[in-house]
Formats: C-alpha cells, sequence, structure tokens
C-alpha cells in the first residue's frame, strides 16, 4: 500500500503541474480598438512650418494604416492561440479523468504485486500522454508567434531624426505681434529654480521674425510653438545645468512621455509611450543688468525642442517646432 501512495502521488502531482502549464480561464476578447481618420489640412496655416507639418502628418496616416492592418490580420491568430489552448486543456483533462479511472478500476486487487506494477505502467502511460499535449501545445504557441512577428515585420520603423506630429489642436503661432513700444518686454510671466538653487526668469520679451531675433517667453511661442509656461516652470524645477559661462546657463532635459488611466480603486496605472524629446533652454541669470529694469536678470533667452525627438519638426537649420504633446503632458511628476 506504501509503493501504491507513492507512485499515484507521484502521477498525480506530475499531472496537475503539466495542466498548470495550460492556464486556466477564457482568453481575453481581441479589441477594437479606432485608429483614427486622416488629419485635415488647416488652409489659413501656409509656409515652411504648415509643409513640415503636413509631411509630418500625412507619414502619421501611413504608418496608421499600417498598425491598422497588421491589427487585423493578427485578430484570426489570437483566435487560433485561444481555440489551441482550450482544444490541449480539454485533453489533457481527459488524460486525467482517465488516470482517476484506472485508479479506481485497479482497487479491487489492492496490495498485490500486480496491482503495483499495472498501477505503475499505467501511471507512467498517462504522463507520457499528458506531456505530448503538453509539448505539442507548446510548440504550436511557437508557431503562433511567428505568425504574429512575420505581420509585425511589417511595421515601418523610425528613422531616429523626426517622428510625425500631429497638430490635432489647432494652427500653430504664425506671425509675432508687431513690437509697437512701449512693448512689455521685461514683465516678468514666470519665474523657477533649478535644483541647484539657481533662479531663473521668464520674460516677455520679443521676436522679430524677419530679423529672428529674440529672447525670452515671445520667442519660445512665437518661433518654437511652445504655449504652456508650464514647460518652462517644470523643466527648470527638476533639472540642472549642464554648462555654466559667467552666468549663461544652458539646460538639455529629457522628457519621456506617459500615458495615464484610472484603474481599480481610482488609482493611475501609467505606462511610458517609448516617446520621448530633449529641451534645451539658455538663460542668463546675471544680476544687476544695467538694461533691465530694477538691475534684474536677463533670464531665458531660448527654448526649444532638439532635433532627432518625438514629434518634433525641423522646419529649417536651427529652427524646431515643439510636438503638441509636451505642451498637453506637464506638469512633469
Amino acid at each position: 500500500m506504501m509503493l501504491d501512495a507513492v507512485a499515484t502521488t507521484g502521477v498525480d502531482s506530475t499531472l496537475r503541474s503539466l495542466r498548470a502549464q495550460l492556464g486556466s480561464g477564457q482568453a481575453p476578447e481581441w479589441p477594437s480598438p479606432l485608429f483614427g481618420g486622416p488629419i485635415a489640412s488647416i488652409p489659413s496655416w501656409t509656409g515652411d512650418a504648415s509643409d513640415a507639418a503636413h509631411s509630418r502628418s500625412n507619414d502619421l496616416d501611413r504608418r496608421r494604416q499600417v498598425i491598422a492592418d497588421a491589427h487585423r490580420a493578427i485578430a484570426p491568430i489570437v483566435q487560433d492561440a485561444a481555440q489551441t489552448a482550450m482544444s490541449a486543456r480539454s485533453r489533457l483533462d481527459a488524460v486525467i479523468h482517465s488516470w482517476q479511472a484506472d485508479k479506481a478500476a485497479l482497487a479491487p486487487v489492492a496490495a498485490t504485486p500486480s496491482r503495483w506494477a499495472n498501477l505503475v505502467r499505467t501511471g507512467a502511460l498517462r504522463v507520457s500522454e499528458a506531456s505530448a499535449i503538453v509539448h505539442q501545445t507548446h510548440a504550436d504557441y511557437a508557431a503562433l508567434a511567428e505568425r504574429v512577428r512575420k505581420v509585425t515585420a511589417e511595421f515601418p520603423t523610425s528613422t531616429g531624426v523626426v517622428q510625425a506630429v500631429d497638430f490635432t489642436r489647432g494652427p500653430l503661432p504664425e506671425n509675432p505681434p508687431p513690437q509697437n513700444p512701449p512693448y512689455p518686454i521685461n514683465d516678468v510671466i514666470a519665474e523657477a529654480t533649478d535644483l541647484d538653487g539657481n533662479r531663473v526668469v521668464l520674460r516677455r520679451g520679443y521676436y522679430d521674425a524677419a530679423t529672428d531675433q529674440g529672447f525670452g517667453w515671445d520667442k519660445a511661442y512665437w518661433k518654437h510653438g511652445i504655449v504652456n509656461v508650464n514647460v518652462f516652470k517644470d523643466l527648470i524645477s527638476h533639472s540642472r545645468p549642464v554648462s555654466n559661462d559667467n552666468g549663461t546657463l544652458v539646460y538639455e532635459v529629457p522628457i519621456n512621455r506617459t500615458h495615464c488611466t484610472k484603474g481599480p480603486f481610482g488609482f493611475l496605472d501609467c505606462q511610458d509611450t517609448g516617446e520621448s524629446v530633449t529641451m534645451r533652454i539658455v538663460a542668463n541669470v546675471n544680476e544687476p543688468r544695467p538694461d533691465v529694469p530694477n538691475g534684474g536678470q536677463r533670464g531665458i533667452i531660448t527654448m526649444y525642442p532638439l532635433p532627432g525627438g518625438s514629434g518634433v519638426v525641423e522646419v529649417g537649420p536651427g529652427w524646431t517646432l515643439i510636438p503638441p504633446w509636451v505642451n498637453n503632458n506637464v506638469p512633469i511628476n
């Protein structure tokens, strides 16, 4: 009887372990997301910036269509995976049921050498059958994964230089206002303190598109499309300057985009989207300055995204436009 107990316990444990590899529960339903349609052009927005943005937008439409086609192609593969799992579980459950019946059938001849020999032989057969089911299921899943790989191999890849940008929240600023005196160029729009304790102010400033001259908020706004002052405050307060040349501070701050949804019990579930931008900020914090009222610092000279970031539009040499997601995704946590 002790040998019988050892034999049956070993077979039972092995069958449970093999069954656990096939999981339980229902396969999730393949979602039907909306990938959006083409982005309408903005007739009132013309010029180099408009051409560059619409070119990137058209590229985004093409990429979106490729992803939508791949989503449709993967749907039957997911269905096949669910069917594979259900079939394997059903067959392995049948093996386990047969093993229980085997033990019951051999019970009348308990404690005999022939029963023990038959029990060991039958248990080995059931374990072999169950192992074959699990191994075949692993092979089936590998084949399904290869089908997915072939579909996703068609995805467009990033060039690492410029990503498509979608200006669905309205046109970017086109022309700065005329600088008729007395224009309040020295008005302080905001201020922040960096991690080294440097206080930096953001003045109204100005921007002359004809000469490409200016500084401060107007230059960041009209030239580079930064329309949310929180971009300045959050970047400065979360960073240190990478250089300090006699009071001229240069910051290069990477930003990673995160998408958050509200999960169970109201907790946020945040995932990194893989999009990133590096912002360069240049500021002069020397005080006092004779050309600034009350001898204050000049503050922010310029602020713009470096080329190559996700959604950054390169209008021309030294001229980049910030992607809308940076304006829309502050504060930084």
